[in-house]
């Protein structure tokens, strides 16, 4: 063997997490479509005999303030089953209503001209997401969701909208009393694939066992290094943004409410000459102050610090001369803004 291949094999790198959505994107890609297959099987719990994975997964921006939507991976089940795959490695506020977002995109964009209701076609949303999520606190981790009659006799109003949400830290618990599960089998290789215990799942799952040497080729690449170092970084960033912003409003609403409330709260009580009218506008004070400095810090920081991010991950990409079309398809920024960026450089 030469010294220059030796080298190579020697050299060490760093597996790649998929949880970052970039990489996820790159492991279930149109050339591995056995192991998307797999996956989703074990999800929806369905035998799955074709599948078609749809290289355009980038959503329509409709409105000016609109953040643009890019789903992770989307796919025809058995020529007649719309589905769409989302990995997120944080819990935002927005979650729920974003995800029946993308869901009612995908369902919507059937309907071509020239063509009936009758040829929508049932439509599969998946969510996994590595963070917990509050409006789920007591439910195991994996949910499925469908319009359901409320009061007398569940019953499903139709098959054709059908919602999945799978939380990774609950399920990675859930493995220890039900190893040969085989959705549980791919939250733990998605949480740490490097781990004792994934070696041992993929003794007996040779699909994962397959995602796996996927996965480590992907990382050899230093290009895919770089691209999904540039990602997380992105995400972390948006997320301090956010903590900072609501950190900022909370305070400045702390104040302002304290303000209101002593106002409020003398005024009632010089009115009803009673104590308690002091507290109770205090409270009221403090209530409304925070809600108005919650909203009006995050909505200003959150802009300012996502939109300053996006121009900075836009300079590395092009400073790795990536093209424009990848680089509109990692950042949601237009062709036109990504020329003006080029040009200040």
């Amino acid at each position: 063997m030469c010294e220059n291949n030796r080298d190579i094999i020697n050299k060490q790198y760093k597996i790649l997490s998929p949880k970052n959505d970039i990489v996820f994107q790159m492991l279930f890609s149109t050339e591995n479509t056995k192991i998307t297959k797999e996956l989703i099987s074990s999800i929806i719990e369905m035998k799955i005999n074709t599948i078609e994975l749809d290289r355009n997964k980038q959503l329509e921006r409709k409105e000016v303030d609109d953040k643009i939507g890019i789903v992770d991976l989307r796919a025809k089940i058995n020529n007649n089953i719309e589905c769409e795959i989302e990995m997120q490695m944080i819990y935002s506020k927005n979650f729920i209503s974003r995800l029946l977002y993308y869901w009612s995109k995908l369902y919507s964009n059937q309907l071509k001209r020239g063509k009936n209701y009758e040829d929508l076609n049932r439509t599969i949303s998946i969510a996994i997401i590595n963070d917990y999520i509050p409006e789920l606190k007591d439910l195991p981790s994996h949910t499925k969701w469908q319009i359901k009659e409320s009061r007398l006799y569940r019953k499903i109003l139709t098959d054709k909208l059908e919602i999945h949400i799978i939380e990774i830290s609950k399920a990675i618990k859930e493995y220890e009393k039900n190893k040969f599960d085989k959705r549980l089998q791919w939250m733990m290789f998605f949480d740490n694939p490097e781990s004792m215990e994934v070696g041992k799942i993929m003794e007996n799952n040779k699909d994962i066992k397959e995602a796996k040497d996927i996965l480590n080729s992907i990382s050899r690449d230093e290009k895919n290094q770089r691209i999904a170092e540039l990602r997380l970084k992105n995400i972390l960033d948006k997320n301090d943004i956010y903590l900072t912003a609501r950190e900022q409003g909370l305070e400045e609403g702390k104040k302002e409410g304290l303000k209101k409330g002593k106002e409020e709260g003398l005024k009632e009580g010089k009115k009803e000459g009673r104590k308690e009218g002091i507290k109770e506008g205090i409270k009221e004070g403090i209530k409304e102050g925070i809600k108005e400095g919650i909203k009006e810090g995050n909505k200003e920081g959150i802009k300012k610090g996502i939109d300053k991010q996006r121009k900075n991950t836009i300079k590395e990409m092009l400073k790795e001369k990536e093209s424009i079309e990848k680089i509109i398809k990692y950042t949601g920024a237009t062709e036109k803004e990504i020329i003006e960026i080029k040009k200040s450089m």
